[in-house]
């Protein structure tokens, strides 16, 4: 079976984006699995890391995918080329796009069409909004296409970040050590709650755990990160190994680094140690189902 893996937190800037990147880059580089990944975030930062989006003339601020490389204006008469994972809210064609690394392929986000999908009102989200990305990525084409999916999500629990939970086998919650950033895994928490008792023992979604992200060598981190692991309500959750703050971690992530991987970089470099060791323990979960 396919497994869904979504990256989601309460609050942003907890490096869930990077986190899917890396995850994403581990599992089609280092596995060799045939891997989708789907950006569900308006500010399509995650769509950005692989294929160029464009800005749209619509709304401002907002971006919008490109033409798809195999769209023939000639032949596809019903379908405007630009495809992403706001169009299943639309009823309209879904067609990945390739990217640059080899067993992996995107569905981008649509900045505006993923707003107003967040922004249904209450009565319309469950039919409308909630259930809709379940649907899809239970469609036979799409289970039989890919080994894994990884799902990027907006910074809240907003309708998209719910859509994204419904539909996972499993979830990672990245987290700083800060005030509020453990206020926001507590939130995620209750969350994987809800979705868990509203499924079939069969059908559970795993919580792989918390990962301690953008970790510093000061006093407050080191004393949230201990508290964390300490705390009824989190002990069990906490990943035995954290991601420390690096520059690297972005650097990797601009257009001109290179290499552009962290997984092309030396097997002795620590930042690729450090993430790799993550990425093993998390995929190793969700494929194994340990």
């Amino acid at each position: 079976m396919t497994k869904i893996v979504v990256n989601a937190t309460h609050k942003g800037g907890e490096g869930k984006t990077t986190n899917s990147i890396m995850l994403s880059e581990y599992a089609a580089l280092v596995l060799n699995l045939k891997t989708l990944i789907i950006d569900m975030d308006p500010q399509a930062n995650f769509s950005g890391r692989y294929i160029k989006m464009e800005y749209d003339p619509a709304f401002k601020g907002g971006k919008i995918p490109p033409l798809h490389p195999d769209y023939n204006p000639s032949e596809d008469v019903n379908w405007s080329g630009r495809s992403g994972i706001a169009n299943i809210f639309y009823a309209e064609e879904v067609v990945p796009y390739p990217t640059a690394i080899p067993n992996l392929e995107i569905l981008p986000a649509h900045s505006m069409k993923l707003q107003e999908a967040e922004a249904v009102t209450k009565n319309e989200v469950l039919e409308k909004v909630h259930l809709q990305l379940k649907r899809f990525l239970e469609l036979e084409d799409v289970r039989n296409s890919y080994d894994v999916i990884i799902i990027d999500t907006p910074p809240s629990k907003g309708p998209l970040t719910i859509a994204a939970i419904k539909a996972a086998t499993h979830l990672v919650i990245p987290a700083q050590m800060e005030q509020f950033s453990i206020e926001g895994i507590y939130g995620m928490l209750q969350l994987w709650k809800q979705e868990s008792y509203s499924r079939s023992k069969d059908s559970q979604i795993e919580l792989v755990g918390i990962l301690p992200n953008q970790i510093r060598d000061v006093r407050i981190h080191k004393e949230f990160l201990n508290n964390l692991k300490l705390m009824k309500n989190t002990a069990q959750y906490v990943m035995p190994l954290s991601i420390k703050k690096r520059t690297l971690y972005t650097e990797i992530l601009t257009e001109e680094a290179n290499p552009k991987s962290i997984f092309d970089l030396p097997k002795g470099n620590v930042a690729r140690i450090e993430y790799e060791a993550a990425c093993s323990y998390i995929m190793e979960r969700v494929m194994n189902h340990v």
